[in-house]
């Protein structure tokens, strides 16, 4: 059925962050088919009365382990295999589970879209995901199958082979020897497609993927140093990187800014778990701003709860960032840097229908939200009919 949403003042996180106050936002075929004040509507239209509330696209959490951090311990999951450090053929999409709890989370948080996938344990680890927060079968929620090829550096990796299971990595520069030997290995190889590999090579070929420009290197790094070795690697073979966490990457903006690659920052809502994020702080989205490097702020639930996503938000205005580029962090840049910004990220025609509904700014501190739409359809009402 088609909707029209009435009264309500909807913040298109556009280009312009055009706001329309007291407007009406018309939704056809799971798609925004209008925008405006007073729409003329076709007869059958259901009629939803928004008056006072705020409509804003649906969240965007980036860095997650939604539907794949299986357990509520970090020891027992299906994020991490600590079988062996090089993984580089696991696939999100083997390990998503539709059903867990952590989806109905982030549809009570106002999130449609997420990426989810391998956490940090291994230095290449696997194949990560980006797919939508409600839906029947997990080919319908898929936006990107392969989204990136995630790798980590630092503490985590040595200190779950090295320390735990004695074996290598021990230290930061083996860390990093596995993530170069990948794409040392892979680059004789780069011009054959996946068919060409015989089977005992298959597993270069999501190194052969990020060479060739078709999905970015998604590094875990924390400390500044981990980020210079990002930084290094990807330059070395000419590959797109995505750094992830950047925890201490204020302190690496000149360089960060000349390497030309973006970053998600996060969580920093949480304790200094681990000696590298001794040096986390909330002010980071307002410095990566200020020096015009593009950032989605994100959850990387479970370590924060994937529905406080607006509060993390929310917590970078408090330390500096514009409400409107907060916003955005976690809706149309956050989309831009996922590659996904054609369908989703802002209110505007053509795109799809997933929304947010609040009872006012989702970043005031009474704000609740009303109802979560994923292309158009509910997934969440907080007074369900």
């Amino acid at each position: 059925m088609n909707t029209v949403f009435r009264g309500a003042d909807l913040y298109t996180v556009d280009t312009d962050f055009t706001v329309i106050q007291s407007g009406d936002l018309y939704v056809a075929n799971g798609k925004i088919s209008a925008l405006g004040r007073h729409l003329n509507v076709p007869a059958g239209t259901k009629e939803v009365e928004a008056k006072g509330m705020v409509i804003t696209p649906g969240l965007i959490d980036i860095h997650t382990h939604v539907g794949i951090w299986a357990e509520v311990t970090e020891d027992v999951n299906d994020a991490n295999e600590y079988s062996e450090p090089f993984t580089p053929l696991m696939e999100a999409t083997d390990g998503i589970h539709l059903d867990h709890f952590s989806f109905q989370d982030a549809v009570r948080g106002g999130v449609t879209t997420v990426q989810t996938g391998a956490g940090s344990a291994n230095p290449i680890g696997g194949i990560w995901s980006i797919l939508k927060t409600a839906g029947a079968t997990l080919e319908e929620r898929l936006f990107i199958k392969r989204s990136g090829l995630k790798g980590a550096l630092g503490e985590n990796p040595k200190n779950v082979f090295g320390q735990t299971y004695r074996k290598k990595p021990f230290t930061r520069m083996a860390v990093a020897s596995i993530i170069r030997n990948g794409f040392l290995k892979a680059l004789p190889y780069r011009h054959l497609s996946k068919e060409e590999l015989s089977v005992d090579l298959q597993e270069l070929w999501p190194f052969i993927e990020v060479l060739n420009g078709s999905m970015p290197l998604r590094l875990h790094c924390h400390r500044a140093d981990d980020i210079a070795t990002a930084l290094r690697i990807a330059n070395e073979f000419g590959v797109k990187l995505h750094l992830e966490h950047a925890t201490e990457g204020y302190m690496m903006i000149d360089a960060i800014k000349k390497a030309g690659v973006a970053v998600t920052l996060g969580p920093f809502m949480m304790s200094a778990s681990k000696y590298e994020l001794r040096n986390s702080t909330p002010k980071s989205p307002a410095l990566m701003d200020e020096a015009g490097i593009p950032f989605a702020i994100m959850t990387d639930h479970p370590f924060t709860p994937i529905q406080y996503l607006s509060v993390c938000a929310a917590e970078a205005v408090k330390y500096g960032l514009s409400s409107e580029n907060a916003l955005a962090s976690i809706t149309r840049t956050a989309a831009e840097l996922a590659g996904i910004s054609n369908r989703v990220g802002s209110l505007e025609v053509g795109k799809d229908a997933d929304l947010a509904v609040w009872t006012g700014h989702p970043f005031a501190t009474k704000t609740k939200l009303c109802a979560t739409y994923i292309n158009g359809s509910c997934a969440y009402h907080s007074n369900p009919q």
